[in-house]
């Protein structure tokens, strides 16, 4: 991959690392604002309807989930940052072959070329 193209995906994964975050401050906040309400709420909870519970659950369990995903996320990211120091950027872990360019723009954090992730993932 000639340096021009990696300086160019190098900006694009600092810019996404940056993005994520700040997402990830934001989520933090929501975790930490709900459990601060569910502590404060809990003597409280006998005029709360099961429903209203029910969903501060299911909020609260989407913001884990959504934060577990942003964490994995800027490992990878960190890892293809890596890659573009080590000039291993752009070239599949399974196959060795390089990843289209296409594939890059879109998820700049790939790992594996559109042909591996299809037989890892069973496709």
């Amino acid at each position: 991959m000639r340096k021009l193209d990696t300086e160019k995906y190098r900006k694009k994964l600092l810019a996404e690392r940056d993005r994520i975050r700040h997402e990830m401050e934001q989520i933090e906040k929501e975790i930490s604002n709900d459990d601060t309400s569910i502590g404060q709420s809990e003597l409280a909870d006998y005029d709360n309807h099961p429903a209203d519970a029910a969903t501060d659950t299911y909020e609260k369990e989407r913001d884990i989930a959504v934060r577990d995903n942003f964490r994995e996320i800027l490992g990878r990211i960190d890892e293809a940052l890596g890659k573009i120091e080590r000039g291993t950027y752009g070239i599949c872990d399974r196959c060795g072959r390089e990843i289209a360019a296409g594939r890059l723009s879109v998820v700049p954090y790939a790992i594996y070329c559109v042909e591996c992730q299809d037989l890892i993932e069973g496709h």
